[in-house]
């Protein structure tokens, strides 16, 4: 009886182990830091293979690898010895010592060693193999995260390595390595195109999600996300656009936007989004004319401008969604009624007077909006978007989304030409996008907010807009838009209906982790009464590390109504300019939030006909300031 006890433990042992098929054994590992300029020092120490086709074979018994991540093109592959991928051939038993080192700019990575008989999962079992820890992607300063590890053969057969990260291997991230057998008939991974989601490393952590090693589960699955890559974000507004695109109101920005934001995924698939830029500064602008509201307000000040918001989408299933999103300001309590200094500014009113020379505060709450969103296939959907307060389809995103212009604390003086109608108390908006394109239509509330920074005006859709979108390449993102907006001003009963027309190009080109490049040109009309005034606006910033600089040159069409001339002046127009060039220094980056201390110089210029008015035709200003914002997502 004990001898068949025994019997039958030992065949449990044998068919666990053959059920285990541990190919390989971890003999040892080693973390380890390495420069670029080493890399190469140590791939001429590897032991050299021979090169057929997508083999590479070894006779020796001891084998010296050196593997590294694929180039920002190929991301989901590996390198080892200039190929992409191989099938690497190796003797019975042998044992191989790897130096895996991940060279990519913003991912994790790992290599295991194992049997795997189906196809890859976005979750791949890591139970019984063998490989490194997940590292992290290279630091800022270059250094690439690194370990050695050594594995040992168990027997013959024909395995793989691979990347167990997010879905890395499903997307291609893997080889094939033939112990002891011919390499035939072995199938190759394809090459993928990857899109990283900003925050796929921290879903590894998401709630939900299987314990052993923190594997993601088949993020795929899940509503709102994309099946061509299980970590394709989607936007807030549309289940049918990427995260990347979204921008104010219903906008479009260009797919390669950097995101300055905190971002919390849950394990239903919702997510919440904080993003926000808040400035501490001191600004003088120059000329000699009153700039005051109301007596209120000279032409220096100590301030800070302000916006902060909050978006939330909930998928239903896999093709629909809902939305929130949620905007406010410091700037009622900071800036007060009468606002900042800004020369040439206009628009709004202090205490039933119209404001010049100054830009008013924005409204406590400048969007409360919910999104409905469907996506019929991967690139026809449609959306609803209904906010008090929120922003029309009409114009380019508004000028604090625009990452061409948020080092800039000041609004642009064109501001109510192009994008003025971002806060309206109540607005519908659909629209329907098919890949690159996008069509929608708001009925809202044309008529300026009132001079009450806290309140909620009376919401009404007496106004109209439509606007047309179109995002050719990841780089670009273009607008053309018309408005007709009902009694737009209480200050101007004589102006029933203004008819507004924008056109805009944006361009973001993102060279590394560490170097951005974003302009924006935008075209705004402003017409009433068979009257036409024109602006125009481009703008740059270039970030490259803890550094940016940035500027901003205008030109606008401005009546004497808009500036608050004298009664002999208000009719006649007058163009304006401003050229403004500014510099900021990140003193802390990367770390949750980023603050970042910098100044601006402006020029400003008006014609001889408004020196009366301002003193002169060209005058200074400059400011100092600390701009506070979350850190840029990954």
């Amino acid at each position: 009886m004990k001898k068949l006890i025994l019997l039958v433990f030992a065949a449990l042992a044998l068919s666990v182990n053959a059920f285990a098929h541990e190919a390989f054994t971890l003999v040892s590992s080693e973390k380890k830091t390495v420069k670029q300029a080493d890399l190469v020092a140590l791939e001429q120490g590897q032991t050299l293979g021979t090169k057929d086709k997508a083999n590479l074979t070894f006779t020796e018994k001891v084998i010296r690898l050196v593997v590294i991540t694929g180039p920002e093109d190929d991301m989901l592959s590996f390198r080892i010895q200039g190929m992409r991928n191989p099938t690497l051939v190796v003797p019975s038993g042998a044992t191989i010592n790897v130096l895996f080192v991940n060279v990519d700019g913003d991912m994790k990575h790992d290599i295991r060693f194992g049997h795997v008989v189906a196809d890859f999962t976005a979750a791949p079992d890591t139970k019984e193999t063998a490989g490194s820890d997940k590292l992290l992607s290279k630091l800022e300063d270059g250094t690439m995260q690194a370990e050695e590890i050594v594995i040992r053969a168990n027997e013959d057969g024909a395995y793989k390595y691979f990347c167990s990260v997010g879905s890395h291997a499903k997307g291609g991230m893997w080889g094939n390595i033939a112990v002891g057998i011919k390499a035939t008939d072995l199938k190759s991974p394809p090459k993928t195109k990857h899109v990283h989601s900003p925050d796929e490393d921290k879903m590894e952590n998401m709630p939900g999600m299987k314990s052993d090693e923190k594997k993601p589960a088949d993020m795929s699955s899940m509503p709102g996300m994309g099946h061509d890559h299980a970590m394709k974000m989607s936007s807030v507004t549309n289940i049918g656009d990427p995260m990347d695109r979204e921008s104010s109101g219903t906008s479009w920005a260009p797919d390669s936007t950097p995101m300055y934001a905190k971002m919390k995924m849950n394990s239903d698939g919702s997510m919440w989004m904080f993003m926000g830029t808040a400035f501490l500064r001191y600004t003088s602008i120059g000329s000699s004319r009153d700039v005051s509201a109301s007596g209120k307000g000279s032409r220096s000040r100590f301030d800070g401008p302000t916006m902060f918001m909050a978006m939330y989408s909930k998928p239903i299933n896999d093709k629909s969604q809902i939305g929130f999103r949620g905007m406010f300001s410091l700037d009622p309590i900071i800036q007060r009624g009468y606002g900042y200094p800004l020369l040439y500014q206009s628009g709004e009113q202090f205490q039933g007077k119209p404001i010049h020379d100054r830009q008013h505060p924005h409204d406590l709450i400048s969007e409360l909006a919910l999104t409905y969103s469907y996506k019929f296939d991967e690139k026809r959907s449609f959306y609803l978007y209904a906010g008090y307060p929120g922003e029309p389809a009409l114009g380019p995103p508004m000028y604090l989304h625009r990452t061409s212009g948020m080092n800039n604390p000041d609004a642009p003086i064109g501001h109510h030409w192009q994008d003025a109608t971002h806060i309206t108390f109540g607005v519908v908006t659909a629209g329907f996008s098919w890949g690159k394109a996008k069509i929608e239509a708001s009925a809202f509330n044309g008529t300026e907010p009132n001079e009450n920074r806290y309140n909620f005006d009376k919401p009404r859709l007496n106004s109209f807009s439509g606007r047309f979108s179109y995002n050719p390449t990841k780089n670009w993102a273009f607008q053309i838009s018309h408005g007709y907006l009902k009694d737009p001003e209480p200050l101007e009963p004589n102006i029933h209906v203004l008819r507004k027309t924008t056109a805009s190009a944006i361009y973001n080109r993102s060279f590394d982790k560490d170097h951005n490049w974003a302009s924006t040109f935008i075209f705004g009309q402003n017409r009433a009464n068979g009257e036409s005034t024109n602006s125009f606006l481009f703008e740059s910033n270039y970030d490259f590390y803890k550094n940016a600089v940035f500027g901003r040159a205008e030109t606008v069409q401005k009546t004497g109504h808009d500036l608050v001339l004298s009664n002999a002046d208000e009719d006649k127009v007058f163009r304006v300019n401003v050229f403004s060039v500014g510099y900021v220094r990140d003193l802390m980056q990367g770390k949750g939030i980023d603050v970042g201390l910098g100044s601006l110089v402006t020029l400003n210029t008006n014609p001889t006909t408004l020196t009366p008015y301002y003193g002169g035709t060209t005058h200074a200003g400059w400011q100092v300031f600390l701009r506070f914002r979350p850190s840029k997502m990954k």
